[in-house]
């Protein structure tokens, strides 16, 4: 059976004098990969948002009675 390294669990969050240097990496691991989730998660919701603004605007314009750019014309 392994033997724990600290007498207290003081002694394990001071990490024998380095705390500052194990939490903070730690801290900034979990920021990045936080980041990695939600970033595509948030990128995706605005991409979503833009493509359907922009089919309400084109059924608006072929209601409206405006042409196509292109004249209407299917190829």
């Amino acid at each position: 059976m392994p033997e724990f390294q600290f007498q207290s669990l003081s002694e394990f969050f001071a990490m024998g004098g380095h705390a500052v240097y194990v939490w903070w990496s730690y801290a900034i691991f979990a920021l990045i990969f936080a980041f990695n989730i939600l970033q595509p998660l948030l990128a995706k919701k605005r991409i979503l948002r833009q493509l359907q603004a922009r089919l309400v605007r084109e059924e608006a314009r072929t209601v409206s009675g405006f042409s196509e750019p292109d004249g209407g014309k299917e190829d």
